[in-house]
């Protein structure tokens, strides 16, 4: 009886034994289980933080990129613009020597009308009128005396202004006129006068010989528009 009672017992303690070393061993593996996957969950993070690393690395490059390529950009566009002022500043003085575009500044006005003196029956009556020989001349005192814009009666003159009689009327870009002619030219008002009241000269002749009606006045500033026509080229080229 007595050994049966040792044999349960030690049954029992070995029962509990079995189960105390089995519940160690659970959690054991539970707990290497649990830092193996703490330690994968690092290295994990690790591995993140090491990618994020490197795309910050990337973006403060492309950043640094960015900002080279805009002061580039900056500076070209800086000396871009002083060309283009440059470009834009000789377009304008061009402009004003075809004519294209309207000015003023300091110059003279120089009115004409047609004789009033009694005719010389010993001269021509047509020498008493204006012509547009007259015209021509003296707008080719004024350009030789540098004038830098005429006009005729609101008509800008430029290199293919005409001025031609037609019975009457004289043709100034393509438009009838008759006197009187209002003639303004800008330039030195000094000098553009003193070329026009030359002795002898054109006006001084139309004066003197046939009584017409000059006046010329300066002026601290004249407008003259541009010239409002089409300027083609049929076959002119620019030469390559």
């Amino acid at each position: 009886m007595k050994d049966k009672k040792s044999v349960i017992t030690l049954a029992v303690l070995f029962f509990i034994l079995s189960f105390t070393v089995t519940l160690q061993t659970k959690s054991i593996i539970k707990n290497n289980s649990a830092n193996t996957t703490q330690h994968q969950r690092l290295e994990e993070a690790q591995a993140e933080l090491v990618k994020k690393d490197t795309q910050i690395d990337d973006l403060k490059s492309q950043l640094l990129q960015a900002t080279n390529d805009l002061n580039s950009y900056r500076k070209e566009a800086e000396q871009n613009s002083d060309g283009t002022k440059s470009l834009s500043n000789e377009l304008e003085r061009y402009k004003i020597l075809a004519g294209l575009t309207d000015v003023e500044g300091g110059g003279i006005t120089v009115t004409l009308k047609d004789s009033t003196s009694e005719v010389d029956p010993t001269k021509d009556v047509s020498s008493y009128i204006l012509h547009d020989s007259d015209l021509r001349t003296i707008v080719n005192e004024l350009k030789a005396s540098d004038a830098e814009a005429i006009s005729i009666n609101g008509e800008r003159v430029i290199f293919s202004t005409e001025i031609r009689c037609v019975g009457p009327t004289i043709i100034i870009n393509g438009n009838k006129y008759v006197p009187p002619f209002t003639i303004k030219a800008i330039g030195d008002a000094d000098m553009l006068s003193a070329a026009l009241n030359l002795k002898g000269g054109i006006v001084d002749q139309l004066r003197s010989l046939y009584g017409f009606d000059i006046l010329i006045s300066k002026a601290a500033n004249i407008k003259i528009d541009k010239y409002n026509g089409i300027v083609s080229f049929k076959h002119a080229k620019i030469m390559e």
